[in-house]
């Protein structure tokens, strides 16, 4: 296993059940979508998106790692400012990077392992700059397939935290002091295999398990924490849909369930993200397609601000 963490906090887990699936309703926003990249720009693999501004969109590629700075093209597409290839922090490796966040701290990718070893799971993320800057091993994560682990990864404010009096595993109310150097935010992971969403609070001595929680359905290709709520996507194994939790009663549960557009094809949609800018009434959403499918990785559609 590639850590480069200082320090491991010793977490003992079960593994999260997805929970109940509750029954979908129709998607809040546009039923169209359409392609968003050019034609093969991409090809296959591209596994995560965030939003840094309604301007400015990361995505990553899992084979080759790849991270990608994306900014508007013609006829609302996407196009690629700048690439790079991404390593493990000491420099060495391919990471097979799942998902990307855009954080007020920094960028951060999640991988579930390292391509020139591809079978052995290897939970971890990266925070990057110029480089590989750092680098925390995930612990409390079940054991799953090499190819089952880490899919996605959001970031939550403190502040939303503690105004909804969230509440760790053990039942203590939520302290952000209790985990000096963390940050202002927990970082939510999301476990391909079974659903589950991780909360970590990532320090200079390693990352520490806060808590864990279903996320609705059977897998979790994507997660994106949009103002009060997080959304946890699926790709064609669960059709498409998306579901939203929130803190209720000091716990995160599921508050939505939603189908994709009736116009989104039911393929391999293992990225997410929500712009944070509202125009007339909605905001745009993007999702990346793994397979490509008729050479487009990326595809565009429309979410209500009032939903």
């Amino acid at each position: 296993m590639r850590i480069k963490a200082i320090g491991v906090f010793t977490v003992v887990v079960l593994a999260v059940a997805s929970g109940p699936v509750e029954a979908a309703t129709t998607w809040p926003g546009d039923s169209a979508t359409r392609a968003a990249d050019g034609t093969n720009v991409f090809g296959g693999n591209l596994s995560g998106l965030s939003f840094e501004s309604s301007g400015v969109v990361w995505a990553v590629k899992n084979g080759p790692s790849t991270l990608y700075r994306l900014v508007p093209g013609s006829g609302g597409t996407w196009e690629v400012d700048r690439e790079r290839s991404l390593r493990f922090a000491d420099g060495q490796g391919d990471p097979d990077a799942e998902g990307v966040v855009s954080t007020p701290e920094g960028l951060f990718v999640v991988t579930e392992r390292d391509n020139d070893n591809g079978d052995v799971s290897s939970p971890v993320v990266l925070e990057v700059g110029s480089g590989t800057v750092a680098e925390w091993g995930l612990p409390g994560m079940p054991p799953v397939d090499p190819n089952d682990g880490p899919e996605a990864i959001s970031w939550i404010p403190d502040s939303y935290l503690t105004a909804q009096e969230f509440r760790d595993d053990t039942g203590k109310l939520y302290d952000p002091a209790d985990y000096p150097s963390h940050g202002t935010g927990l970082f939510a992971i999301g476990l391909e295999a079974t659903g589950g969403i991780f909360l970590y609070a990532l320090r200079d001595g390693g990352a520490e398990l806060v808590s864990e929680f279903a996320g609705g359905q059977a897998r979790v290709m994507d997660l994106e924490w949009e103002g009060t709520r997080l959304w946890a996507t699926c790709d064609n194994h669960c059709s498409g849909r998306a579901t939203t939790l929130a803190v209720v009663d000091g716990e995160f549960e599921v508050t939505a369930t939603y189908d994709r557009p009736s116009r989104l094809p039911n393929v391999n949609l293992e990225g997410f993200a929500i712009s944070p800018s509202c125009v007339n009434g909605k905001k745009v959403v993007l999702w990346a397609d793994d397979d490509n499918t008729s050479g487009h990785a990326l595809r565009s559609g429309a979410l209500s601000c009032t939903v």
